[in-house]
């Protein structure tokens, strides 16, 4: 599940799939994470962004950004367990 490890961020790349895979993928991969682990979701659905928005508000984990090139969507957020 977790595609590696960069610049201390893990990185999940879900690109060439479509909503709502990307926020199940991220979902899954919560259950083996522990706090303040911040999350790269490499992305090309064009709706990751707002999806990811409700996630993380919806989640209660910090939403971080998102940048955009001509391919690829990057949407950095920060997980926090829930208690």
């Amino acid at each position: 599940m977790k595609d590696l490890i960069e610049n201390e961020e893990i990185v999940l790349d879900t690109s060439g799939t479509e909503c709502p895979i990307p926020v199940l993928k991220a979902r899954r991969l919560a259950s083996e994470l522990t706090n303040d682990i911040v999350i790269k979701v490499i992305a090309t659905d064009p709706l990751a962004e707002a999806d990811f928005e409700h996630y993380c508000k919806q989640s209660k984990f910090e939403y971080l950004d998102c940048t955009k090139d001509s391919e690829k969507i990057i949407i950095r957020y920060k997980f926090k367990k829930q208690i």
